[in-house]
């Protein structure tokens, strides 16, 4: 195939508007180097994967291809060893895999799954692992979570506290009336990473300090004062501790993802596959494309061929055309009228030769069959070289001869006005020379041509046919159709004489066209007339296949709607095992919280029972004593006694404790360190108790509010707060959704004004 051939036959600009269908930029390479074959193995295969494609847009519509990341570039420095990704490379890796996903979970549930959509579903591995992994270590925003690793947590938990030391700071030194006459503004910058305070020019006479930068005016001096050099040093060394840590969690999730290597090469592979099949199908679909069958007797038949260029200009205007040549047919000689349709059929038969040896579905109906050539050439338009001072003839003439060198035998010739731009008679007899000798080697051709004896030659040779362009002889009309079996004639006098021209021109003309010509001219008139009976039988069988077609279109209608039918049926039918379902959870419900309210009752009576014995037993307590609060199982020491309410407050850790006296006793050791220390809760009706979990992981969050919960439930509780705080708002999630399945609960809210604060109201 030469590169000519492809541009004359609007190959090339095929791939351009095949493009427009496609997701992905890599995808738009492979479209470009979509070339025609020889194997018919290979065509094939292209054809069923294009089919499959296709039977999914029919009943499932697109494949969600949307926003796709091209990470080939990924890929490449994963290869790489040592390499490092950066966090935008990761949020790509992971907007991929949720593509992936999103393919395979639609693939999953379409109706019809044909091979090559079998395929892509055992090949492609959304790898659920690497995609939490990612969104568990980079956040929407595309910075590191605090929970990446202990280590930064820490370090941002202690960058922050720092950060709050040296505003207040700077915040106290803004405030004071000592550096008031020197402060230019009251804002906190920061210059060169130090936190530092805009002061006037002069500012050394009432306070010592670093300037580390000016306004542009230089009236206003950005200054460290000495008493937050520490701090700022302090600030810097955490910062550079966090980029460490940061750079380490990304080294490590590098190599993580490294491991998936494999699995992510074959997800791009199949993806890209995907859309490039999808662009295909979208294209056939858009354009009523259907699927060629190879012929292998050499014949073309082809009903109802149309141009993708001449549909996209024309529309529903677009006129068909039938292309046939028979197996024992080696010539086809289209001729007929100026701007008749002979080129635009010559270029619609070698580009659909072109889609169909590429693999693609070509816009016609029924069942178009095509050989597959072992080559296919083109000579259109004007080859007229001025730069190599060729004549129009002579350039058409090299262009004939480059290709009859090349040719070993099965390729399609197709050239436009052969033997034009020279005297008729001699350009007759080369160009009956020129196709027989292409017929010797082998090979089909398809040309057009005014010539009156090519025409004749058509006739003559029982390997050639004659196809003329439709023209109407009373609106001297072009019809852009094919007829075979007759030659068409250029009617240029017909055509002038329509046009008013002077009428001693027009019988000058005639009498100087010679009586053969007219002979001639009379017979292909009398053949077309003959045509068009038949066209009109034709139109007959036509209609009565619209009829037939319409009856099978109305059986369809019915039988969808019959379908519609019962799965109407089906989803009432649902609804009412749904209610069903619904009354029959209603009813264990209520047997639940019957039994609930029996066994608070009992809980109830033991709990007197053993705050009585208990009563009896205490110890006298001191403020500093060391105890247990034995329903929490936690220790600390006493630092408050309310003897009138009997109520102790104890610190266990880092929280300072409320609860009553009988929950209480003496501890000989010291207190133990308690994971779950920031525990609180007092049985006495007029004070709340608290679950302080701020700063808790969500494990150790849940398992302490677990414990806390069933307290509470066993003290009688009947209010309680639990302090989560905002954060990412994880915590507070977990403790919700926790918190939402609990059956002793009544009552679940924010406190108001205080979103970082649960409030639960017990049964």
């Amino acid at each position: 195939m030469i590169d000519k051939t492809l541009l004359y036959l609007d190959y090339t600009k095929l791939l351009e508007l095949l493009k427009n269908y496609s997701s992905i930029q890599y995808v738009h390479e492979l479209i470009s180097s979509l070339l025609p074959e020889n194997d018919t193995n290979l065509i094939q295969e292209r054809q069923d994967k294009i089919e499959a494609v296709m039977e999914v847009l029919r009943w499932d519509g697109k494949i969600p291809f949307s926003d796709i990341p091209f990470i080939k570039d990924i890929i490449k420095r994963l290869n790489i060893k040592d390499s490092l990704l950066e966090i935008s490379e990761f949020i790509a890796l992971s907007d991929f895999l949720s593509v992936c996903d999103s393919v395979l979970k639609y693939l999953k549930k379409v109706h019809i799954k044909k091979q090559f959509i079998e395929e892509a579903i055992k090949k492609i591995n959304p790898l659920y692992p690497l995609t939490t992994k990612i969104k568990q270590t980079i956040n929407s925003e595309g910075t590191i979570e605090d929970t990446a690793s202990y280590e930064l947590s820490r370090i941002r938990t202690d960058l922050y506290v720092y950060k709050e030391k040296i505003r207040n700071l700077l915040n106290r030194i803004m405030e004071s009336e000592s550096v008031a006459p020197v402060l230019q503004d009251n804002y906190i910058a920061v210059r060169n990473g130090r936190y530092v305070v805009p002061f006037k020019p002069n500012f050394n006479q009432f306070i010592q300090g670093i300037v580390h930068d000016y306004s542009h005016s230089l009236k206003t001096s950005f200054v460290e004062p000495v008493e937050c050099v520490e701090l700022n040093n302090s600030i810097s060394i955490f910062e550079k501790e966090e980029k460490e840590e940061e750079l380490r969690i990304l080294n490590d999730l590098t190599e993580y993802a490294r491991k998936s290597l494999g699995d992510l090469e074959i997800n791009l592979d199949i993806i890209c596959e995907l859309d490039f099949y999808h662009s295909l199908a979208l294209f056939s679909t858009e354009f009523d494309c259907i699927r060629p069958e190879i012929s292998n007797d050499g014949s073309i038949d082809i009903n109802n061929a149309r141009n993708p260029f001449i549909a996209i200009s024309k529309k529903e205007m677009t006129i068909p055309i039938d292309i046939k040549l028979d197996k024992k047919k080696d010539i086809m000689i289209i001729s007929g009228p100026n701007a008749g349709g002979k080129t635009a059929a010559l270029k619609t038969i070698g580009l659909l030769s072109l889609m169909s040896q590429a693999g693609l579905f070509i816009p016609a109906s029924g069942r178009p069959k095509l050989p597959v050539y072992s080559n296919i050439y083109a000579i259109i338009g004007d080859e007229q070289d001025i730069s190599m001072e060729l004549s129009s003839f002579t350039a058409h003439m090299m262009s004939i001869k480059d290709i009859y060198n090349k040719i070993k035998g099965g390729e399609l010739i197709l050239i436009d006005e052969i033997g034009g731009n020279t005297e008729p008679q001699e350009a007759s007899a080369l160009s009956m020379g020129i196709m027989d000798m292409f017929v010797d080697k082998g090979c089909k051709i398809v040309v057009t041509t005014h010539l009156n004896l090519l025409k004749a030659y058509g006739y003559s040779r029982p390997f050639a046919i004659n196809a003329s362009t439709v023209f109407d002889p009373e609106s001297m009309e072009p019809l852009y159709k094919l007829t075979y079996g007759m030659a068409g004639y250029s009617n240029a006098i017909n055509v002038a004489k329509n046009m008013n021209f002077p009428d001693e021109i027009i019988e000058k003309s005639s009498k100087y066209l010679g009586a053969q010509e007219h002979m001639l001219n009379d017979l292909i008139c009398a053949l077309e007339n003959g045509k068009k009976r038949v066209d009109e039988e034709k139109d007959k069988i036509k209609k009565l296949r619209e009829e037939l077609k319409d009856k099978i279109s109305l059986i369809k209608q019915k039988k969808e709607e019959y379908f519609r039918e019962y799965e109407e049926k089906c989803n009432n039918k649902l609804l009412e095992l749904e209610k069903e379902l619904d009354e029959i959870k209603k009813e264990i419900a209520k047997k639940e919280k019957a039994s609930i309210k029996i066994n608070k009752e009992r809980l109830s009576r033991l709990k007197d029972k053993y705050v009585r014995t208990e009563s009896k037993k205490q110890d006298k307590l001191l403020i500093g004593d060391y105890v247990t609060i034995r329903t929490l199982g936690i220790s600390g020491y006493v630092t408050d006694i309310d003897e009138v309410r009997d109520i102790v407050e104890v610190i266990t850790g880092n929280v300072r404790t409320k609860i009553s006296r009988v929950f209480i006793s003496k501890s000989k050791e010291l207190p133990k360190k308690d994971v779950y220390s920031k525990i609180g809760l007092t049985s006495n009706n007029n004070i709340t108790p608290e679950l302080n979990i701020i700063g808790f992981r969500v494990e150790e969050a849940i398992s302490a509010l677990s414990k806390f919960i069933d307290s509470a439930i066993i003290n009688g509780v009947h209010k309680a707060k639990i302090v989560h705080g905002i954060g990412t708002g994880r915590l507070m999630k977990a403790v919700k959704d926790y918190l939402s399945d609990e059956k002793f609960i009544k009552h679940l809210r924010s406190e108001e004004g205080n979103a970082g604060v649960t409030v639960v109201e017990f049964i």
